[in-house]
């Protein structure tokens, strides 16, 4: 029997996203819907562009008149929002719709660290990039057709000068249409940050699926380590705000040199 361990990072969706709403919501006399209601619109406002990344957020007043609630319920919304790092809050400076960083690529998204616990931004070698059709899982996994093209990217990543794994990356060609070797080989920042900056997509959250698996002759040459070696292969789709998704990712990793580990909040 097979069988994977799922985990999902970012915002636990209760309410679609796009749930639509009425401008004002009225009184707080079923606190536990309301603050439900006021983050899935506050998402709304988000997928829909009136706030951008970077954007800071109206104070809290204006806010809880834009919905019809108190203080108490717009916070357990926004708090949620930020727990899940659809938010940011900066002291002094407000609350802002999260952009995409290093920091916020190695926190949310980047799962792997050193046998010593010491997590650390991954070296990141380009390898391959070029054009396939999607197969029947990546056509379910990406909301499209099976035949459809993607873009399929290839990377190698390293811990302290050690081999950890090797990323193999497809992306729906319709959503970026002007990809290009060229542009992932000069890219100074992250695959999302880039994803954001040049496409006006923005990764939210992730879902990953972990098995074990074996390495294969071309796998084991680029891990540096021997064919048939047990490898973990973690199999991560993407999705915006809106809950669409962008990115369907299979990581190798031999984990001789490294460990993989998620952070996760539970809600009272």
């Amino acid at each position: 029997m097979r069988c994977d361990y799922f985990w999902s990072n970012g915002l636990d969706m209760e309410t679609s996203p796009a749930t639509a709403m009425p401008a004002r919501i009225g009184s707080d006399w079923h606190q536990p819907a309301l603050y439900i209601r006021v983050r899935a619109q506050i998402l709304e406002t988000i997928r829909s562009g009136k706030w951008r990344p970077g954007d800071v957020i109206p104070p809290e007043k204006k806010l809880c008149e834009m919905f019809g609630v108190s203080i108490g319920t717009l916070r357990k919304a926004v708090d949620e929002l930020t727990t899940s790092g659809v938010l940011i809050r900066r002291q002094g400076k407000g609350t802002f719709v999260a952009s995409h960083s290093q920091d916020r690529y190695l926190f949310f998204f980047f799962h792997l660290l050193g046998q010593d616990g010491h997590k650390e931004y991954p070296t990141v070698e380009f390898q391959t990039f070029g054009q396939v059709k999607a197969d029947a899982y990546a056509a379910q996994a990406l909301d499209i057709k099976v035949g459809d093209a993607l873009w399929h990217v290839s990377n190698r990543l390293s811990l302290r000068d050690e081999v950890v794994s090797l990323d193999e990356i497809y992306l729906p060609q319709k959503l970026f249409p002007t990809l290009s070797e060229a542009k992932l080989k000069i890219r100074q920042t992250t695959l999302y940050q880039m994803y954001q900056d040049e496409f006006g997509l923005t990764v939210m959250r992730a879902a990953e699926r972990v098995r074990a698996s074996l390495a294969s002759a071309a796998q084991a040459k680029r891990l540096k380590v021997g064919a048939g070696e047990p490898l973990l292969k973690i199999i991560r789709i993407a999705y915006t705000v809106d809950e669409k998704p962008i990115e369907l990712r299979y990581s190798f990793v031999q984990t001789e040199n490294c460990e993989y580990r998620t952070d996760t909040f539970v809600r009272a």
